[in-house]
């Protein structure tokens, strides 16, 4: 029986976990994302809540990989924070790195804008 604290099995289709070194030289890569408490997040400001809507709607359709879609939020009218987990809780995959570099794809298509940092 695993405890919480055991390493995660990955699911028998799951892509290799990256190590912890290899994961943050990657993310140099993808532009505006970050790692947090095992997350990836990304946050960004839309010009208005219409364009956050699009933003969205564009993620839905097109931003998949490996049975994996971004977590998406709208707060504060215009303010999209989006993160990326593995499902399986299986650590960070190649499939992550793909779906975030896809987002970034996305954003890039639709004009957002990174929120700034305070």
């Amino acid at each position: 029986m695993l405890r919480p604290t055991d390493n995660p099995v990955s699911h028998p289709s799951e892509p290799p976990a990256l190590g912890e070194d290899e994961l943050r030289r990657a993310l140099v890569k993808e532009r505006g994302w970050e790692l947090r408490d095992g997350t990836l997040v990304r946050e960004l400001t839309a010009r208005d809540f219409e364009h956050a809507l699009r933003i969205f709607e564009a993620l839905a359709r097109c931003a998949t990989d490996y049975g994996r879609r971004p977590d998406m939020c709208i707060s504060e009218f215009n303010h999209v924070r989006l993160s990326i987990s593995n499902p399986h809780n299986a650590g960070f995959t190649a499939a992550e790195l793909r779906l975030a570099a896809r987002v970034n794809e996305i954003l890039h298509d639709h004009g957002a804008e990174d929120l700034p940092r305070g």
